[in-house]
């Protein structure tokens, strides 16, 4: 370690990243920058003054009270072997992880990225790429799934692939739970080769213990299998560091780019993130230690290998290996840089500020749920570091690189917290539990001690804090409460109502209908979102229903029939207000009868569409065909699939309210 230091960069890193984690945490409270919530601000209010004091008690107090104290606890922490205290610790977030997807989403996916990478794992494991586009595409629609030409999800074939072993066991939502409990125990790994042994599993007993990424181990989402690939990274990275073997740590250089190849099957952008930070710092390693580029060699073998998958799953789907299903579904405005979005938005220097902003106020606050700023705790141990090592640099270019990315990306990405940095929180982790080590160094053993005694008692509140609090307890609570919509149980409605041979309709409020009808009749997903954002709904219905019904294919362009004949939607105090918020009329002049059958025709709560695609019965052929088959109620559109589905039962989804507050679903005779 000593050796290791010697040879780290200057110490004004540490505090050039210090000042500019300070700044990014401070600029929230300037007029005109998206603030912290209120009650962040009073959790951490209590925090600071409840916490703080006891911190500084306990490291005054008198040595000959706490003499043997902190070589107890580290003994207790060495004593198991390192394998073991990686499986503690990869068991322990495991088991939180599996809290959260039992008890909050239910096993369930709960938004569309989850569900549309479920059906295309459903998709694989009937032995298929993609399916054959349904001739009716507007009935089993999501946003994220391309139905035109073929059949697939936008996300890339990684993600799918991750879900197939607990779609084959009907339990994928034990899947992120183990991926998350083996992540932690990879990068715990790294952390005690690099900063030594007792600094490693502090690093691994924070991480698993870190809320955000036991909540979001509870979902679907493809970050949890990226965070495992850049852990193993970083794991292999550390082995082949300290490898004297040249066979030794060409193998360990193929399974570092075997990690990153497999990260960018997942989520391409992570990936370039990783191969750069790592990139760099084996560069930098070659360079002052004559290593042979072979390694490199092996690494760039390893890599192509795992990335392969990607590569033909590209070609066979998208028509070419480099072309991604997120360029199929949104053109090239879903690209990363400085551009019009698919929105019609322009994602530019001012706005990728601002996102930059917001995820670090939301890593400040949501990552580790603590009852004090995360970042302030980080900053007061960079502040403290003496020295830099090349594995600090490293961890800087990595939390640094993912933020500086995802800020350039146009998409702004939250879910229980600031999702797109997820890959990088475990370098946020390293400051973090690092932290005491730092102070008790350049301050002394008191000042150690009491930073240490505040980041457990940090991670005690966090976890222990009641529901009305920012803090673990009150997230899970508003997290289930919020996805309760996601989660009506379509299964046991069919099953309750003996349904079998059936054609079951799910209803969603007007804007989603035709948001639907709008893409049935081939306008693409940023075309459709444009013309339900600035067009008269009435008008707009009244255009598709002309395309619809253009049985002699007059309309050529129906883009550009849309655009003819649909009027703007010009807001102002003649504005027709509908139950749905998403709704655009301007006035009751062009609220057709056909148009206000749309928005009052049924009374009951809407249901999600989404939830029911999983469910789809795929035939021999790819087609749907099964039992029970689920449909995107359109109305009056409906009647187009009398000619495919006319000898089965017919069926709506109805939910209701059940005494503990959860809809219930139920199914009424067309």
């Amino acid at each position: 370690m000593n050796d290791e230091r010697r040879q780290g960069v200057a110490p004004p890193l540490a505090m050039v990243t210090a000042v500019g984690m300070a700044a990014l945490c401070m600029l929230p409270f300037l007029e005109g920058i998206r603030p912290y919530p209120p009650s962040i601000l009073q959790f951490w209010a209590i925090g600071a003054v409840a916490l703080l004091p006891l911190s500084a008690v306990a490291g005054a107090m008198p040595e000959r009270m706490l003499l043997g104290l902190p070589s107890r606890m580290g003994r207790l922490a060495l004593r198991p072997s390192p394998l073991a205290f990686a499986a503690i610790v990869g068991g322990v977030t495991t088991a939180l992880a599996l809290y959260f997807s039992l008890f909050v989403f239910e096993r369930g996916p709960s938004t569309s990225d989850e569900i549309a990478q479920l059906w295309h794992a459903k998709i694989i494991l009937h032995g298929h790429l993609s399916l054959p586009a349904d001739p009716n595409p507007e009935f089993f629609a999501i946003d994220n799934v391309i139905d035109r030409g073929r059949w697939y999800s936008h996300f890339p074939i990684g993600g799918p692939l991750a879900l197939v072993p607990g779609v084959l066991v009907g339990a994928p939502w034990l899947v992120n739970p183990v991926m998350a409990g083996l992540a932690v125990a990879a990068f715990f790994h790294f952390a005690r080769v690099a900063y030594g042994e007792l600094p490693g599993r502090a690093v691994g007993a924070l991480l698993a213990l870190t809320p955000n990424i036991s909540i979001m181990a509870g979902t679907y989402l493809n970050h949890v299998p990226t965070l495992l690939c850049a852990a193993c990274a970083f794991a292999a990275l550390a082995e082949w560091d300290r490898a004297v073997a040249p066979r030794a740590r060409a193998a360990w250089a193929a399974a570092v780019g075997a990690a990153i190849g497999c990260a960018a099957t997942l989520r391409p952008l992570d990936a370039v993130v990783l191969m750069g930070v790592i990139g760099a710092y084996q560069l930098v390693v070659m360079v002052r230690t004559r290593r042979s580029v072979a390694e490199l060699a092996a690494q760039v073998v390893g890599g192509t290998l795992a990335v392969a998958p990607l590569f033909y799953a590209n070609w066979r789907t998208n028509g070419s290996p480099l072309r991604f299903g997120y360029d199929v579904m949104w053109g090239a405005g879903h690209r990363v840089g400085f551009h019009t979005d698919p929105h019609g938005v322009a994602h530019t220097p001012g706005r990728a500020i601002e996102y930059a902003l917001r995820y670090v106020s939301e890593t400040n606050y949501a990552v580790m749920a603590w009852p004090f700023p995360a970042l302030a705790v980080a900053f007061t141990g960079l502040a403290a570091m003496r020295r830099v090592t090349r594995w600090d640099a490293l961890v800087f270019a990595f939390l640094g690189a993912q933020l500086g990315a995802y800020a350039v990306y146009w998409g702004l990405g939250e879910f229980l917290g600031p999702r797109f940095l997820f890959t990088a929180f475990p370098a946020l982790v390293v400051l973090l539990a690092r932290t005491p080590f730092l102070m008790g160094e350049r301050e002394g053993p008191r000042v150690g001690r009491a930073a240490a005694a505040f980041l457990v008692l940090c991670t005690v509140v966090a976890w222990t804090a009641p529901p009305v609090l920012d803090a673990v307890r009150g997230s899970a609570a508003q997290v289930r409460a919020a996805r309760r919509a996601m989660r009506v149980d379509l299964q046991a409605a069919a099953r309750a109502a003996h349904a079998h041979h059936a054609l079951v309709f799910v209803r969603e409020p007007f804007s989603a209908r035709l948001l639907h009808r709008v893409w049935g009749v081939g306008v693409s997903r940023p075309e459709a979102v444009a013309a339900i954002e600035t067009r008269d709904a009435c008008s707009l219905l009244a255009a598709v229903a002309d395309v619809e019904n253009d049985s002699a294919h007059a309309i050529a362009d129906p883009v550009a029939y849309l655009e003819g004949h649909a009027a703007p939607f010009v807001p102002g105090p003649q504005q027709v207000r509908t139950a749905d918020p998403n709704v655009r009329i301007t006035s009751a002049a062009s609220v057709t009868p056909a148009c206000r059958a749309e928005f009052d025709a049924y009374d009951w709560v809407p249901a999600f569409f989404g939830t029911a695609l999983p469910l789809e019965p795929i035939g021999p052929d790819g087609h749907l065909d099964g039992d029970v088959i689920w449909a995107m109620d359109l109305g009056i559109r409906d009647e187009v699939l009398r000619r495919r589905f006319g000898d089965r039962t017919w069926y709506r989804v109805t939910l209701a309210t059940g005494p503990d507050g959860r809809p219930v679903a139920s199914l009424q005779p067309y």
